[in-house]
């Protein structure tokens, strides 16, 4: 998870992205692929439309995007299996063009160096038609369960990442960066968390760099209710020299995570508490205060793995019973058929009797006839 988010946090803002962690739904079973709702929602069209996924070796696979789920249907089973995905994986989405069906070039996720000359943003016009491939995709398997990360994606450590944008970003960089930090400081003194009254004063600062328009605003008012919760800014312990989009994307999976959690089920798997309680060990070993959301983590899997038993009796027994009561349905049917057909041939069997005894009176005349 580290490694994705150091990645993500490499990316210009021209290039919008999330970060997936793969669960068996997705890569085993069903093959539904959910995106994020608030990357949906900022960044993707409103209506049905196919995508173009791209690898970081290049290789493409066209995937229908349903817009109403926020997910990808046909074509993701293919790329899943072909890429040999598997649970725990973790994906970047990079959002690479918004109207052309023109990849603008390969960009190597895994490979950091390889963002070594600018790329500028396509704008789409309000007049612009969206062709098939409206929004290709480029997506990376950045950590993969009991493999070796190879050679040529090695992780640069967090504390590097400021000095290596600069350093492959032209000779402005410089002054482009110190630009960027200055226009993002804070224009109101640093409020602690008990000075803070309403959302409207909660501001997200990382080592006096507020980083606010970083995080779509529903991200934000569930991360305030998150500190709120706990009385404090979750991000205060992180460790010197984070790079503030890692903390960004740290604090927007966190949100995501804490979502998970609340809607979760009895039904759910080990495995998906498995995957929540890895990317948040993760968090707080760089320093995020997300203790309270393992334990709860915790707490439930261990109340799905004590309850296991008994829910799996009490869905049986739940399936058995809806079994019985359909086929009392369909016997009551069947009874109610049987009755009607019952009278309607008692109807018949009447008229008939009368006719037959009719005929047997007159045979009877016949017989006794000298």
């Amino acid at each position: 998870m580290i490694r994705a988010l150091e990645v993500q946090s490499s990316l210009g803002i021209e290039f919008p992205s999330c970060i997936k962690i793969m669960v068996r739904s997705q890569v085993s079973c069903g093959f539904w692929m959910g995106l994020p709702l608030p990357f949906c929602r900022s960044f993707l069209p409103k209506e049905d439309t196919t995508f173009l996924l791209e690898d970081e070796k290049g290789e493409q696979c066209e995937v229908k995007y349903i817009a109403y789920k926020s997910g990808l249907s046909a074509g993701w089973k293919k790329f899943a299996v072909t890429h040999n995905l598997i649970e725990g994986d973790v994906l970047v989405y990079i959002l690479k063009a918004n109207v052309s069906n023109e990849v603008d070039g390969a960009l190597s996720l895994l490979n950091l160096e390889a963002h070594t000359e600018q790329i500028t943003p396509v704008t789409p016009s309000p007049k612009t038609k969206r062709s098939k491939h409206t929004e290709p995709l480029s997506l990376t398997v950045v950590e993969k369960k009991h493999k070796k990360t190879p050679p040529s994606s090695r992780s640069i450590p967090p504390s590097q990442l400021s000095s290596h944008r600069i350093e492959h970003s032209g000779n402005d960089s410089e002054e482009v960066g110190s630009e960027v930090l200055e226009g993002s400081r804070p224009s109101k003194p640093v409020l602690l968390f008990q000075e803070v009254k309403a959302f409207e004063e909660f501001r997200i600062v990382v080592k006096g760099l507020c980083i606010d328009s970083e995080l779509p605003d529903d991200v934000r008012a569930s991360y305030y209710k998150l500190c709120l919760d706990r009385k404090q800014f979750l991000h205060d312990g992180l460790r010197e020299g984070l790079y503030y989009k890692l903390v960004a994307g740290m604090i927007g999976e966190t949100v995501s995570i804490a979502n998970e959690i609340k809607n979760c089920k009895p039904t759910t798997t080990k495995e998906e508490f498995g995957v929540w309680d890895d990317s948040l060990r993760s968090f707080e070993l760089l320093g995020m205060k997300v203790g309270f959301l393992r334990d709860r983590i915790h707490t439930l899997a261990t109340l799905v793995s004590e309850g296991a038993l008994d829910m799996k009796r009490y869905v049986e027994a739940r399936n058995e019973q809806k079994r019985i009561k359909d086929e009392i349905k369909k016997l009551t049917e069947k009874i109610s058929e049987l009755k009607e057909n019952a009278r309607k041939f008692e109807r018949i069997s009447g008229s008939l009797k009368r006719k037959a005894e009719k005929y047997e009176h007159r045979f009877r005349d016949a017989l006794g006839t000298p």
